[in-house]
Order: structure tokens, then C-alpha cells, then sequence
């Protein structure tokens, strides 16, 4: 369970340095990431007591606008994709918005001073995708490497749309147990189960 949390909280830590007007590297990207939300995170640790809201807010503002959630909804919707209604899609892709946003603040409240170490010049681009090698080094504990994917939009600026973590891809495994839970339940169950996380 710590690992996943620290996977949570790197994934907050890279994911909000994309409101730049000028296309950027993807490397370059993240570095630029991790200044900013440290930046806002100290400003309200400073106040004492974060709360969640607290941090939702700050996911809300510097981290959602910066992950492809389109690509990680239909992504997660997998063979359910087919069929699916445009109006069910949106309050599907919502539902997802609400998930990680939630995730990822709830990551942050855990956030204990980790460092974060970028691979110099190792961006390994492939078009429109390319990935980012990081390492989360916290004392007394093992270097937990971190493969960030990222995929440039149409506008020319990079999002984060999956992390690899210790070989395992959370997209992937997020993608299992929703595609899963929508043969069981149905999709209408599982936008409100989103929700409601």
C-alpha cells in the first residue's frame, strides 16, 4: 500500500506543468512540474492542518487539465467502448475526472518530502508518445523507478496519460478492473460507483 501511495503522490508531482504556451519537451515538461507543485503544496502546508479539500484543489487546478483523461477514459472502457452512447461517454470520462481527482488528493495528503530524480536526457519520444525514467528516493526505503507515458495532443502539448511503476502499468491494471466490473455490473454502475469514490 506505501508504494502505490507514493506512486500516487509522483503522479501528482508530474502532471501540472502543461499550461505553458510553447511546446515543451517532455522531460523538460515534468521537471517544471515538480517546482510548481511543490510550490502550492508548501503554501498550504504552511496554513498547518491540509485537508483534502485542500489538496483537491490544488489536483483540481494543476493536475487535471493536464492529463488526457479522454485517452485514459476510453482507454479504461476497453471492448465496452463500442456502442457506447456520446452522452454516456461524457458522464463516463466526468465520472474518471472525479476518480483521480480524488486519488491523487488523497495521495497528496501523504506527500512526506519524497525526491524525485529525473534521468538526464532520456525521453524517448516516438512521435506523438514518449516516456520519462524517474526515480522517487525517500530515506530509508528502496528507489522505486517510475516510467512516466506521456502523449502529445493535437495542440502540441504533452500529457501524461499513464505510469509504469516497478514494471506494472496503472493504466493497465485500473483497465482490467474496470473493464471487468463493467461486464458484472454494467456501465451505468460503474459511473456511479466513480462518482461516489
Amino acid at each position: 500500500m506505501k508504494l502505490l501511495n507514493t506512486i500516487f503522490v509522483a503522479a501528482t508531482l508530474f502532471s501540472s506543468a502543461l499550461f505553458a504556451q510553447e511546446p515543451q519537451s517532455p522531460q523538460h515538461m515534468l521537471e517544471g512540474v515538480a517546482d510548481t507543485l511543490f510550490s502550492d503544496i508548501a503554501k498550504v502546508n504552511a496554513k498547518g492542518n491540509a485537508s483534502k479539500e485542500d489538496m483537491a484543489s490544488i489536483v483540481e487546478t494543476r493536475l487535471m487539465p493536464n492529463i488526457d483523461i479522454k485517452f485514459v477514459s476510453f482507454k479504461l472502457l476497453g471492448k465496452h467502448i463500442k456502442g457506447i452512447e456520446r452522452e454516456q461517454a461524457v458522464r463516463f470520462i466526468d465520472a474518471v475526472e472525479h476518480y483521480l481527482t480524488g486519488t491523487y488528493a488523497g495521495a497528496l495528503m501523504k506527500y512526506t518530502g519524497q525526491q524525485v530524480v529525473f534521468e538526464q536526457d532520456n525521453a524517448k519520444s516516438d512521435s506523438e508518445y514518449a516516456t520519462v525514467k524517474t526515480q522517487i528516493i525517500e530515506p530509508n526505503a528502496p528507489v522505486i523507478d517510475l516510467h512516466f507515458k506521456l502523449r502529445q495532443g493535437k495542440d502540441q502539448q504533452w500529457k501524461v496519460y499513464d505510469i509504469v511503476a516497478e514494471g506494472i502499468s496503472l493504466l493497465s491494471a485500473k483497465q482490467k478492473e474496470i473493464i471487468q466490473r463493467i461486464s458484472d455490473v454494467g456501465l451505468e454502475q460503474v459511473i456511479g460507483e466513480l462518482k461516489n469514490k
